[in-house]
């Protein structure tokens, strides 16, 4: 039986495709040495709404000797990104204001993304985002009211650090973390994180942690295998 002429173009574009290497990666924990820090409850009396919720500090999260809240990012051997323009934005950072608390904490922010602040909170907030002392920007966000659109800041560099807090409610703070390529993760509760889609190679990776500062270390992709590296940063008590 002959094979339709169609059948066998398909036949014939299919098998490289099958027979690619799929791209590797980096998974790894981030961990912190010694006695983790308490977390003092926060003082929220200020806000009837903020006051019936009570929250600890978010300075420093530890769960069994793991840290939460650090952006590792690829910030050496990474492939270049491809062209930005309007059809290919990355998808907002969305950044929630819940029981008078951002979350996430740390996040990051590709070329060109916006930031989508929404508000689940029966209260007034505003958010005033701020790199190096300088303002970017400050915007109201009262109770039911819809989400809050900002624009990415143009004139900011990868590894630069947004702030973002609440005049309001001064414990509640963000970071956001700005990246050039999409090579990335934020930890987990348990102090774990991946980075997808990286061919072999050597990197370096970059941990950012708001309050304990920044880590780096080198790292191998191989193939087969190989082709997810293994990671292990730690932090100590400041």
């Amino acid at each position: 039986m002959r094979l339709p002429a169609a059948a066998l173009l398909v036949l014939a574009t299919a098998t490289p495709a099958a027979a690619e290497a799929p791209a590797g990666g980096i998974k790894g924990t981030v961990i912190f040495e010694g006695e983790a820090p308490d977390r003092p409850p926060l003082v929220r009396k200020s806000d009837a709404v903020c006051a019936k919720t009570p929250r600890l500090s978010e300075d420093i999260v530890v769960t069994k000797g793991k840290l939460r809240d650090v952006l590792v990012r690829v910030t050496v051997g990474a492939p270049p990104p491809p062209p930005t323009d309007e059809s290919s934005r990355p998808a907002p950072a969305v950044l929630e204001q819940r029981e008078c608390m951002y979350a996430p904490r740390v996040f990051a922010l590709q070329p060109a993304q916006q930031i989508v602040v929404r508000n689940a909170d029966d209260t007034f907030h505003n958010i005033h985002g701020t790199l190096r002392g300088k303002d970017l920007f400050n915007q109201p966000h009262p109770k039911r009211s819809p989400e809050v659109k900002l624009e990415h800041p143009g004139d900011v560099t990868a590894g630069d650090v947004v702030e973002l807090a609440c005049d309001v409610h001064p414990w509640m703070h963000a970071y956001a973390v700005v990246v050039g390529n999409p090579y990335y993760a934020v930890t987990a509760e348990n102090g774990s994180f991946e980075i997808k889609g990286l061919p072999p190679g050597r990197y370096t990776i970059e941990a950012y942690h708001p309050v304990l500062g920044t880590r780096t270390l080198d790292v191998q992709v191989g193939k087969g295998n190989k082709a997810v590296a293994i990671a292990r940063l730690s932090y100590k008590r400041p």
